[in-house]
């Protein structure tokens, strides 16, 4: 069995997900939108919208990882995966009481050329509270 295949169920196409802006080098502060790096991962983790508030998320942000500066963006699952994203549901093996947790992977490797690309920002998230 390959490694996709023992991922959780795939999110909907329409559902929002937050990821978390916890480092001021995955924002983009002249123009008002995240940095790619804070999708540079192969594997990362954001909270599916229906299943949380903005407030339960930044409260996760403050309180529970101890990130007083940084925020949140949102983004729509399918959009994503028209990029190469592919969100799962899956739990959350650090905070385990977190239902809305989801992990977003991308299949085609760490790094990808801007030409193939655009800056995941761009037309696709929207911020909340992004205080970095």
């Amino acid at each position: 069995m390959s490694e996709a295949d023992r991922r959780g169920p795939q999110v909907n196409a329409g559902e929002a997900l937050y990821r978390l802006i916890t480092t001021r080098d995955w924002w983009v502060a002249e123009e008002l939108r995240p940095s790619s790096a804070a999708f540079d991962e192969p594997k990362f983790s954001v909270n599916i919208a229906s299943r949380t508030t903005v407030e339960e998320t930044t409260r996760q942000l403050h309180e529970d990882l101890e990130i007083l500066e940084g925020g949140i963006v949102s983004f729509v699952c399918g959009r994503a995966r028209e990029l190469g994203f592919d969100a799962r549901d899956e739990p959350d093996e650090q905070f385990p009481d977190n239902d809305a947790h989801a992990h977003v992977y991308y299949d085609g490797g760490r790094k990808r050329p801007q030409e193939e690309c655009p800056p995941f920002g761009e037309g696709v998230c929207d911020r909340f509270g992004a205080d970095v």
